[in-house]
């Protein structure tokens, strides 16, 4: 398992692609047809903090984390609970 902020497989289902220097697509390496249950968000760096925005199960709900790992951790969190 990687958490660097530089994008990577973070485990077995969650990938960060880095976008830009700040931003990254965060996929579900379950799904890789390239569907829309593949894209799971966008994390991206505001100022000091990570923002990540879900795009499923609903579009458009975004969580604050202090670090990128405390994204990272919480994105794992929450997609052992999606189907």
């Amino acid at each position: 398992m990687s958490t660097t902020s530089t994008g990577s497989t973070i485990d077995d289902v969650v990938d960060l692609v880095p976008l830009s220097s700040t931003a990254w697509r965060v996929c579900d390496a379950r799904y890789v047809d390239g569907g829309s249950r593949h894209i799971l968000g966008y994390l991206r760096r505001i100022g000091g903090e990570f923002e990540m925005m879900w795009m499923r199960p609903r579009p458009g709900v975004c969580y604050r984390y202090a670090t990128y790992d405390d994204a990272v951790h919480a994105i794992r969190v929450r997609v052992r609970h999606l189907q």
